[in-house]
């Protein structure tokens, strides 16, 4: 029983090990455009919504169509972060956390700054964190 605990043990090291280095080094094309997708989803949406909180202020005297036309415009760019972040692979060795079915598995990379995605460095963590933030602040203009 021991020996085969042992066995079993080492198996799931060499599964383990095999798994981190299958990790890509180098960011692919097609991760580098869902990157910047991203940043551009994230920074237009926030604009849109940091208009939409400069209009909650009655003496802005903005227009119900450009409320309407802001909120779409955010929408729009919410829906391509996550269509962009659909795209990514996940699976770059400079990612600080990778998606499965059946977990999120995280390993820590301090090479770069947090929230820092860009072309050289993979996706992080911190653009997940800095996504729902925005969503939550928008939920508000919904209320």
């Amino acid at each position: 029983m021991r020996y085969m605990l042992t066995i079993m043990f080492g198996v799931l090291i060499l599964i383990s090990c095999q798994k981190e280095s299958n990790l890509n080094r180098e960011l692919s094309e097609a991760d580098k455009v869902a990157l910047e997708g991203m940043e551009e989803g994230y920074e237009t949406a926030k604009l849109y919504n940091d208009s939409l909180v400069w209009c909650n202020n009655i003496s802005n005297n903005c227009s119900k169509n450009f409320k309407a036309y802001c909120d779409s415009i955010y929408h729009e760019f919410d829906d391509s972060y996550e269509m962009h972040h659909d795209n990514y692979s996940h699976n770059n060795l400079e990612d600080d956390h990778h998606h499965s079915a059946i977990s999120e598995h995280k390993h820590g990379n301090d090479e770069h700054g947090d929230g820092e995605d860009d072309d050289q460095h993979g996706h992080n963590i911190e653009s997940h964190y800095k996504m729902e933030d925005l969503r939550k602040m928008h939920k508000t203009y919904h209320l």
